[in-house]
């Protein structure tokens, strides 16, 4: 490689020398040097000059020392002569101490430096080197670069900038896909009802069958594209084949049976010569080419598409580049898994998770043209940089090293089902749940955590809270339910002081709400009836319970549809839906008026919301959507439509006793299974069971949720899974919650952090294990950490369906013995003075006895008139006998 001096004026009035590196002679990467800057030399960095809050510069024998000295550090360079035509690679390594977004700015000769013209990306702190490769459009003569460190304050350095020609890789004419035709006699691996049928000598030619019906077959013929003498070759997938630049390709695969339901396959490719690799087909299937074609009943990709029969990477829910889904990211599949149902079938795809490797899905099939729906795993990765968004081909090759084997590890899975909740369920039970985290905290630990957030945060005014804090949205202003959550943090806290502050804390904010707002009063995502329970005026809660519902009754039709109507002043968020009503949207009225029901006793309010429960059925077997209508469009496909499905159906199976509610609250639950990491998508400690909260953007444009947990959206799916896991035990429902909420509690802000600590993220950057956007109330966490820690319940309650009763209680209930004449029950509650026990439902006063002793007409037990409700006032463990 060669350089010459080039002196050039700057446009800061100075000339600068610097190195341009001249391009090398047969680049096989096609990424010749345009220029680049080495900062370790002072006569370069002397020609930067610092423009805003740098407080020093200085060159070190690592690079430019920038020193920060404010919020908007940048400093300018001399201009430098590009090329006209083609683009140009920005590559830069630096490191910073607080860490952040780095901004490089670019202009023209004169022209001003503009947000439209500049690249961005993260960079963590603790000094860590990184090194980052971005694209640059065609620019030209006296080009000026701007960079804008990371960070408000400590130093940042950087050691180069580099400036390479970019060779433009563009896709080929695909040839057209061809049916896999296998001899009668070719070797085949059965498990369970799948059979698939192979080549032993050609790699890909395969054919899947699913209970006796073809499925998916390898899409063939394939090809390898790879860069050298700036061009991109493209050559058949073919084991023994010579490139035209005289490299052998060796292609080999095995096919033996896996689990029920699995045949797992093994591809490995080597070369003999070093290749500049942009398209290397590992496994790739086209489901329904030549049966079903491009029609589905339902497809997933586990963190980015679950569609009904509906295109995938469409633009209902995210509009622009970030809507091309087919060549993802790998941050963003939460765990490797994609399938289609088809005709009482599913066919899909699990693999190891490999960086080299990335996955491709497109249903139906508009890449190559097979017919079908693709499925497959190709090279190089996909990490979020290398590639425009969904683009199959990357910007730039990645290196396959001469004689080291790539190897794919991967499974076809298939069987009986109509939804793909099945391929779900098989995943889970082929790969199991991960650990729960390690959250770091032991349950005292937690406690002054989440004391902290209450306490010291910026959450807090006196005795009023917010909901989250956030340049000034919310406003601090009376609410009940913070004090039952700052009661019980402090019977758990192990110091008196601590806990004595919590205590006063909690009767401030209690102090400033009228008793007859107890019910539904909180400022968390769950909203538990305790209040009333721990501080008393049970008869106005009951009251309270029974006004909220009419006017969540009046939303519906007539029929028990819930139509969408949009704000005067807002956009239609149903105009990409093509319906003006969705599962989620619906699910959480119908569960608030049962939880109400349940709560108050009340027989006509139960009966009307098991009614409009039972019109929910219309979206069994469905996609969960359109909880979030407040900012992200209806048709997204929602976890918090999930959650709410799950909880109204357990509410009506606990009051119906009715397998089918079971049934759908199972079902439900499934579904919200491709929101949740199940794998481990960064190198970074918080992951796995973090939740994407909805697959699509906010207004469609931004943000986008692909990949960027909502923790709280999580928290509100895990706390109605552990209200399911009492009815099915055996299910995975008590592991997955307790996963979301260690990763809620891994999200949350550690006490160093003055103004958010003890709060939780509104969402969280996986990859640069950044926590960021509104700072949201400790009790939406609280919910499941009291479970997680084996902690006693805040609230519980029990619905006994033989006498028609429900028992509430801020502690632990148990129901002992029922009949329609009898209820035995034992109550443990956390308050330290005495609480209340509302028994609802009744119709008529019960006779009562606590620990053995008549109490039917004592001081300790109200009966409300016109309620048909009995108040209980006990303190600590009490056994309870009501006779009906």
């Amino acid at each position: 490689m060669t350089y010459r001096r080039i002196g050039i004026p700057s446009a800061l009035g100075a000339g600068v020398l610097f190195c341009v590196a001249v391009a090398a002679a047969g680049a096989s990467s096609g990424n010749a040097p345009l220029g680049s800057f080495d900062f370790t030399r002072p006569a370069v960095v002397g020609r930067w000059k610092p423009v805003s809050d740098v407080s020093g510069m200085s060159a070190t024998g690592d690079g430019l020392r920038v020193v920060i000295g404010g919020p908007d550090p940048y400093l300018v360079g001399p201009p430098i002569d590009l090329p006209k035509n083609g683009g140009a690679w920005l590559r830069m390594r630096l490191r910073s101490e607080a860490g952040g977004s780095c901004q490089v700015f670019y202009a023209e000769a004169d022209r001003p430096f503009a947000e439209g013209r500049s690249v961005r990306f993260r960079v963590p702190g603790g000094g860590q080197w990184v090194e980052r490769r971005l694209p640059l459009p065609p620019l030209g003569p006296k080009t000026r670069f701007r960079i804008d460190p990371p960070g408000r304050r400590g130093t940042a350095t950087i050691a180069w900038l580099r400036l390479e020609r970019r060779l433009a890789i563009e896709p080929p004419d695909w040839p057209t896909p061809v049916p896999v035709d296998l001899p009668a006699g070719a070797p085949a691996a059965r498990s369970g009802e799948m059979v698939v049928r192979y080549d032993r000598h050609d790699a890909g030619r395969l054919a899947v069958e699913v209970a006796g019906a073809p499925m998916a077959a390898g899409l063939l013929p394939a090809r390898i594209g790879y860069v050298a003498d700036d061009a991109t070759r493209w050559i058949p997938w073919k084991d023994g084949h010579r490139d035209p630049d005289g490299a052998t390709w060796r292609v080999s695969h095995t096919v033996t049976p896996g689990r029920a339901g699995r045949v797992d396959v093994t591809v490995r490719v080597t070369v003999d010569r070093p290749r500049e690799v942009v398209f290397l087909p590992m496994l790739m299937l086209a489901a329904g080419q030549g049966t079903f074609g491009p029609r589905k009943d339902q497809a997933v990709f586990a963190g980015l598409e679950y569609l009904a029969d509906e295109p995938s990477s469409s633009e209902k829910t995210v509009r622009g580049p970030e809507a091309n889904r087919r060549v993802p990211a790998a941050h963003k599949i939460t765990f490797p898994l994609m399938a289609v149902a088809a005709e009482g079938r599913y066919v899909g795809l699990v693999w190891d998770r490999d960086p080299r490797l990335s996955a491709v899905f497109d249903s139906p099939d508009r890449t190559f043209g097979s017919g079908g729906h693709v499925m497959g795993l190709v090279f190089p990765g996909a990490d979020g940089r290398n590639r425009k968004p969904g683009h199959v081909l990357p910007q730039w090759p990645e290196r396959l090293e001469a004689g080291k084997p790539l190897v794919l590890r991967a499974g076809i899975i298939g069987g009986r089902g109509e939804t793909v909740v099945p391929a779900v369920e098989q995943y889970v039970r082929l790969r199991g749940l991960p650990p729960v985290p390690k959250t770091g905290l032991d349950a005292p630990g937690y406690v002054r955590l989440a004391s902290a957030g209450w306490l010291k945060s910026a959450l807090r005014e006196g005795g009023r809270f917010r909901h989250a804090v956030w340049h000034g949205k919310w406003q601090p202003h009376p609410a009940a339910g913070p004090a039952v959550w700052l009661r019980h943090l402090a019977g758990q806290a192990d110091e008196a002081a601590l806990a004595a502050r919590l205590r006063k804390t909690a009767d401030d904010a209690v102090a400033l709400v009228k008793p007859a707002a107890y019910y539904g009063s909180g400022v968390s995502h769950e909203r538990l009836p305790a209040v009333p329970l721990v501080f008393g005026h049970v008869a106005e809660s009951v009251a309270a319970a029974r006004r909220s519902a009419p006017g969540r009754l009046a939303r519906f039709e007539p029929d028990g549809r819930l139509l969408y109507r949009p704000r005067k002043d807002g956009p239609d968020y149903a105009s990409t839906h093509g319906s003006r009503e969705a599962s989620g949207l619906a699910a959480r009225p119908v569960r608030e008026v049962l939880e109400a029901a349940i709560y108050s006793g009340d027989a006509d309010l139960a009966a009307e919301g098991l009614r409009l429960l039972r019109a929910l059925d219309r979206f069994a077997g469905t996609v969960p959507r359109g909880a979030q209508t407040w900012e992200v469009p209806l048709h997204a496909p929602d976890i918090l439509a999930s959650a709410h499905l799950v909880r109204a159906y357990t509410l009506g199976y606990e009051l119906t006793g009715e397998g089918h509610f079971l049934d759908q609250a199972r079902y439900w639950a499934w579904t919200g299974v491709p929101f949740v990491y199940l794998t481990d998508p960064t190198d970074g400690p918080v992951g796995p069971y973090s939740t994407i909260a909805v697959l699509g953007a906010t207004n469609w444009k931004a943000p986008v949720w692909f990949g960027r947990p909502v923790q709280w959206c999580g928290m509100v799916y895990a706390d109605a899974l552990y209200g399911l896991v009492w009815h099915d035990p055996a299910g995975p429902w008590k592991r997955l919650a307790d996963g979301i909420t260690a990763a809620g509690i891994q999200h949350t802000w550690k006490q160093t952090d003055a103004k958010r600590q003890g709060l939780l993220p509104d969402f969280f950057e996986l990859r640069e294990q950044v926590r960021a956007g509104p700072a949201i109330n400790p009790g939406t966490v609280q919910s499941g950490a009291v479970r997680l820690y084996g902690m006693p319940p805040v609230y519980d309650y029990a619905v006994c369906r033989k006498a028609g009763a429900c028992v509430h209680a801020p502690g632990r209930v148990r129901v002992t013995e029922e009949s329609e004449r009898r209820v035995s029950l034992t109550v443990a509650g956390w308050p330290r003075r005495t609480y209340r026990v509302l028994v609802s439902g009744l119709a008529k006063r019960p006779a009562v006895r606590v620990d053995g002793k008549d109490a039917s007409r004592g001081d300790s037990v109200t009966w409300l008139d016109g309620a048909g409700a009995l108040v209980l006032r006990v303190k600590g463990e009490a056994r309870v006998e009501l006779d009906l």
